[in-house]
């Protein structure tokens, strides 16, 4: 019960917020490494099940809009227990009636009791709303069964940094199950859901990230003295890539985000790895002008709708209205014109955004591309790998993450 009333606490700010802080999951660090697992679960999986649930759970309820939002989390979650985990029936009933106000204890029972018997009737779907569902499935075509299936769930990645992967690997293997990364040479992947923020990641031997995110490093490919940027460097992770790879390049980072800037900020101390210089520019904004031909390679991660990240973000679909893709679009083109001048002739702008939509990855760099007759796209990775580049950048949906990464050449 300690784990399931922990799981609702974490969820309950996610509703609360439209967003899931990471120093929620703190309130897991308790929990053994089974307990947390399960509490990833429910909280995870009932966000990106909310949709249906929801609907569900109204066909069961005589006054549906009158449900008080204690009761509707416990339906949510007992629910999504019922439906998707492997928890006796029984078991998962008497939780969260136990748990219920006094009042609606037997509400909450004949629910849940209901649901289990027509579990077998009950259509989740994809749970995503509609229109939605209709860019993505107009956008990737027979890939949408894919998106759908790496929705479900994500697995946990790191970098290493400050010692060789095989070297990290036997030093995690005490607390921890890793396998190898098949494309990044740095990376490993855990399937569990352990709490990794021990010694070795105190001391900077490893960070968090994706394969996706690790690969922007390789198709930016620094060298020693270059000029690069990190346009909206976030939290940092890719700026320290780009130092770990060649420390005596000059590396500048960039973000207006003050929290993220922070962040950033006690990540390059913790990695040992900080750039030549920390900015916050307003690149929609601020004057740029004086930037003009300053750099050897520009990375804009770009703000975008984040639906690749769904499977370990599902926060993402309580934040998305209609509209906001088309108006990521239009930021993500107007940053790639505002850095465009920034970057010296010959030198190369990678853009790369963590989402599947075509507005955001194929549109954006077909209209740019138009516009500009010194832009010239190449395969971000020189077919090294078995990518599919079509010309204007690589959707590694198929292979990891739905994640695009485009480069440009000023020729």
């Amino acid at each position: 019960m300690k784990t399931r009333k922990i799981a609702l606490k974490i969820f309950d700010q996610g509703i609360e917020k439209d967003f899931l802080p990471k120093d929620v999951w703190k309130l897991t660090d308790a929990l053994d490494e089974r307990d947390r697992d399960l509490a990833r679960k429910l909280v995870y999986g009932t966000l990106r099940f909310r949709r249906s649930l929801d609907e569900t759970i109204d066909l069961f309820l005589k006054k549906p809009n009158n449900t008080p939002k204690v009761v509707r989390n416990l339906l949510r979650f007992g629910a999504y227990e019922i439906l998707f985990l492997r928890v006796p029936e029984y078991a998962t009933v008497n939780e969260y009636t136990e748990m219920a106000p006094r009042r609606f204890k037997g509400l909450v029972n004949a629910i849940l009791r209901s649901l289990a018997r027509n579990k077998e009737k009950v259509d989740i779907n994809h749970s995503l709303p509609l229109w939605l569902y209709k860019i993505l499935k107009d956008d990737l075509g027979r890939d949408m069964d894919l998106f759908l299936e790496k929705s479900l769930s994500h697995e946990l990645s790191i970098r290493a940094v400050k010692i060789k992967r095989k070297e990290l690997k036997m030093k995690l293997s005490k607390v921890v199950m890793l396998k190898e990364m098949r494309y990044s040479p740095w990376g490993l992947i855990c399937s569990q859901g352990q709490n990794l923020k021990n010694e070795a990641f105190k001391n900077g031997d490893f960070t968090f990230q994706d394969e996706s995110s690790q690969l922007v490093a390789i198709a930016l490919d620094p060298k020693k003295h270059e000029n690069i940027l990190d346009a909206c460097g976030g939290v940092g992770t890719k700026t320290s890539h780009f130092i770990q790879i060649s420390p005596i390049s000059n590396v500048f980072y960039n973000d207006i985000n003050n929290e993220k800037r922070d962040v950033a900020l006690s990540n390059f101390k913790r990695l040992g790895l900080s750039p030549t210089e920390l900015w916050n520019l307003d690149l929609l904004k601020d004057d740029v002008s004086y930037l003009n031909s300053k750099f050897d390679k520009v990375l804009l991660d770009a703000p975008c709708s984040a639906l690749g990240t769904v499977g370990k973000h599902p926060d993402v679909l309580l934040r998305i209205k209609p509209g906001d893709i088309k108006k990521k679009s239009d930021v993500q083109l107007e940053m790639l014109e505002r850095l465009w001048n920034a970057l010296k002739q010959g030198g190369t702008l990678i853009y790369s955004v963590c989402t599947v939509t075509k507005a955001e990855t194929d549109n954006v760099i077909s209209n740019f591309i138009k516009n500009h007759e010194n832009a010239k796209c190449v395969d971000p990775f020189d077919g090294r790998y078995e990518f599919d580049f079509n010309g204007l950048g690589v959707q590694l949906l198929k292979y990891m993450e739905g994640f695009y990464i485009s480069k440009i050449v000023k020729v």
